[in-house]
């Protein structure tokens, strides 16, 4: 890996300017690299979040990105409430994946109605067409399908084969059972800062949009279906969310089923493996098949 000064770090961290910290150490000293505490390699950087923390402390630590509060010696540390921030915001500035160039990836069809803003980025075998609107610095990963109505903003992630616009599952039924599957006519809104893992698909609505908040962070091999509505910095994981799902802001939803129609509220955690089929409330915790609330013991 590429040697890089703790100056240049500083420099970078100062010039940022999101995070306060306080440097102890010598200005002179150069890392090659990174590791993690546990399995640390001479001359890199590292990170420690807690006290609790197991390592072999007999090691000479060139320099540490430490949380603070916690007790910790190395030859060089950088002491902020956000360590893990700083930490990986420092991988991304000076050992992040270097981009080959191609604004465009090989084998991907761009519709004639889409509109890409600034320093988008599209990975290889993609198809992106219909009324597709795709803000600046957006990055799309490869094998991704976004088709007929849909709006990203600024600054978001998708990872590969991921699909999104696509009919959800809707059908009507007459007196014999014979099921006819329902054509879909909304689209889907994603705002900004939004992260959609590998393998998600986002359902457009049945008439008005599903909709993905600002600042959302979605997992891999999650389901959104159709008419959802995702609060702003809402966690999605591995989870599957039936029809006209309303998740509020900062809600935490871990490898669970939420029932159609079913409104999760601002601030509420699903635990995992958990099966909702009610309305949960605003700032409670639930868990369990059928998901009730965690009480204190």
């Amino acid at each position: 890996m590429k040697k890089v000064r703790i100056r240049e770090i500083l420099d970078f961290l100062k010039e940022k300017g999101d995070y306060p910290f306080v440097f102890t150490g010598s200005l002179e000293g150069t890392i090659e690299g990174f590791s993690s505490l546990i399995n640390y390699k001479d001359k890199t950087m590292t990170w420690i979040k807690s006290n609790q923390a197991v390592y072999d402390k007999r090691r000479r630590i060139a320099l540490c990105i430490v949380q603070e509060g916690v007790s910790f010696e190395a030859e060089a540390m950088i002491v902020t409430p956000a360590s893990k921030a700083v930490f990986f915001a420092l991988l991304e500035e000076f050992y992040g994946n270097q981009e080959d160039g191609s604004r465009i990836g090989i084998g991907t069809y761009i519709g004639e109605r889409v509109r890409l803003g600034e320093n988008v980025r599209i990975g290889n075998n993609c198809s992106i067409s219909g009324e597709i609107s795709i803000g600046d610095r957006t990055r799309i990963a490869n094998n991704v399908v976004i088709s007929n109505r849909v709006t990203i903003g600024s600054g978001c992630e998708i990872q590969s084969l991921t699909v999104i616009g696509e009919d959800g599952y809707g059908y009507s039924e007459d007196e014999n059972h014979k099921k006819t599957m329902i054509r879909h006519y909304g689209g889907v809104q994603i705002g900004n800062d939004v992260f959609i893992g590998s393998h998600v698909n986002i359902a457009r609505g049945t008439i008005d949009d599903t909709v993905i908040g600002d600042g959302v962070k979605i997992a891999p091999t999650t389901h959104i279906g159709h008419n959802n509505r995702i609060g702003r910095d809402a966690s999605v994981i591995c989870s599957q969310l039936f029809g006209s799902v309303n998740i509020g802001e900062n809600a935490y939803v871990t490898s669970s089923v939420v029932r159609n129609q079913c409104k999760i509220g601002n601030n509420a955690v699903v635990g995992m493996g958990s099966v909702v089929t009610k309305d949960v409330e605003n700032g409670i915790t639930v868990i369990g098949v059928p998901a009730k609330k965690m009480e204190k013991r």
